[in-house]
Parts: structure tokens; C-alpha cells; sequence
């Protein structure tokens, strides 16, 4: 009977482990699930959470994020910036983040999507800035523009580069207008 006993024990333990190495595998699928990066991007691929990021391989959150309207140009810029300006709508010294920029035309209410890295983007430009520097990589992206109000724009993105390090932001976001 004891070995019985050690029998029942041990299944229940082997068991009880499997189990447990099944939630975890549920959960990592759930992840994957909800967003990965890739080319051949599609509007329904943004994922729905707070935007966040990834910059030269490391996880990156936003500390503070604006819609540009240039009157001279007429661009309009969604800056993704891991600093917060010294004033309201100041530029950043340093600026590290991500830039969606409309080149002569406007950001409006809808969507906007640039499926693969090698589509042709029109006037929409992406870059990322880290380290003093500029990035030349491709990119695609999914843009929908939920809200233009007089002091805030709502939406959500999905921004992927063709870079060494993968990077990317997705998310839902909040940008303070600036008009410049």
C-alpha cells in the first residue's frame, strides 16, 4: 500500500506541474496573439492596449506624446517622445521616440494604412530618433484617428520598422494638439 501511495503522489505532482506549464503556455500564446511584428500589416492588427514600444531592442513606454500642425508647411507630426518638454508643446532637447509625419497634408479623422515595408508611403514619412540620430529605415504602418478635438487627438497605431533591432510602437494613444 505505501507504494500505492508514493504512486497516487507523484502523479498528482506530475500532473499538477503539467498543469501549471499549460497556463503559462496559454498565456504566452495569448501575447503573441495580441500582437507581434510583421510585414503585410492590416488596420485590424493594432493591438488594443495603452501604446507602448520597443527602441534598439529594449521596451520603451511614452512619456508624453503631441499632434504638430505646421501653418507654414502644412505638416502634421504625431511625436511619440520618451521625455517630457521643459514647456507645454517645446521641442525636446535630445529627442528620443518615434515622429509619423504628413508631409504638406493634413493628419485626419479615419484610417490610414501603409501595409508593407516597401509600399510606397505617399507623403506620410516615419522615423525613429535615438541617440542623436535619425533613423533611414522602412516602415509600415497602421493608423486609425478616432477624435480630433481643440486640445486633443485620439487613435490608435501600429508602427513598424524594418530595422537591425525591430522596433516598433502600437497601441491606443492620447496626443496633445500643438499648432506651431
Amino acid at each position: 500500500m505505501n507504494n500505492n501511495y508514493y504512486f497516487i503522489i507523484i502523479a498528482f505532482f506530475l500532473l499538477s506541474l503539467a498543469s501549471c506549464n499549460k497556463k503559462n503556455d496559454d498565456k504566452t500564446a495569448g501575447i503573441e496573439k495580441e500582437f507581434l511584428w510583421h510585414d503585410n500589416l492590416q488596420l485590424t492588427d493594432i493591438p488594443d492596449i495603452t501604446v507602448k514600444g520597443f527602441l534598439d531592442g529594449t521596451e520603451v513606454k511614452f512619456a508624453y506624446i503631441n499632434f504638430e500642425r505646421w501653418r507654414g508647411s502644412n505638416d502634421n507630426v504625431i511625436n511619440f517622445s520618451l521625455v517630457v518638454p521643459v514647456q507645454k508643446c517645446g521641442s525636446v532637447d535630445g529627442f528620443t521616440g518615434f515622429s509619423l509625419i504628413n508631409k504638406g497634408n493634413p493628419i485626419n479623422n479615419g484610417h490610414w494604412l501603409k501595409s508593407k515595408f516597401e509600399d510606397d508611403s505617399k507623403s506620410y514619412q516615419a522615423f525613429i530618433y535615438s541617440g542623436g540620430k535619425k533613423s533611414s529605415s522602412s516602415w509600415n504602418c497602421a493608423l486609425s484617428i478616432e477624435n480630433i478635438s481643440d486640445k486633443t487627438v485620439t487613435g490608435k497605431i501600429a508602427l513598424f520598422f524594418n530595422d537591425e533591432k525591430r522596433s516598433w510602437i502600437a497601441g491606443k494613444f492620447e496626443a496633445l494638439i500643438c499648432n506651431n
